[in-house]
C-alpha cells in the first residue's frame, strides 16, 4: 500500500472537514429556524437551495476524498429528504417540499458531476 500524499491530519484536511460539518450545520438550522430568522441571500427561494447543497456538496467532496460519488450524493439526497420532512412536518405543502427538494438535488448534482466527469476523463489518456 503507499503512502497518501497528503495526510488526513493536515490542515487543509481539518479545515475541509470543518467546512463540511459548518455547511450541513447552516443548512439543518436555516430549515428549522423560523423564516424571518434566515438570511435571504438570494432573490429566488430555490436558487438559495441550489446554492446551499453545491456548497455544502463541495465541501463534503474535499472533506472526503475517497468517498464514492454516488455515496456522497446519495448522503445528500437522503439528507435533503429528511430536511423536507421537518419541513413538512411543520406544515408544508407537498409540491413545494418536492420542488426544494429538486433544487438541494440539482446543487447536489452540479457540484458533483463535473469531478465525475473529469475522474472519467482521466481514464484516457492524452493523445500525442
Amino acid at each position: 500500500m503507499t503512502k497518501p500524499d497528503y495526510p488526513d491530519t493536515g490542515p487543509l484536511a481539518v479545515l475541509a472537514r470543518l467546512g463540511f460539518f459548518l455547511a450541513l450545520v447552516a443548512i439543518a438550522v436555516a430549515v428549522i429556524a423560523p423564516g424571518w430568522l434566515t438570511p435571504k441571500v438570494l432573490q429566488s427561494h430555490y436558487l438559495q437551495h441550489f446554492a446551499a447543497f453545491y456548497v455544502a456538496a463541495l465541501a463534503g467532496a474535499a472533506a472526503m476524498p475517497r468517498a464514492r460519488m454516488r455515496h456522497l450524493a446519495a448522503g445528500y439526497m437522503i439528507f435533503a429528504a429528511l430536511l423536507q420532512g421537518v419541513q413538512g412536518l411543520k406544515g408544508g405543502d407537498l409540491a413545494f417540499l418536492l420542488d426544494n427538494w429538486v433544487a438541494d438535488t440539482g446543487g447536489t448534482a452540479a457540484a458533483l458531476v463535473p469531478i465525475v466527469v473529469e475522474r472519467y476523463r482521466r481514464r484516457f489518456p492524452a493523445k500525442a
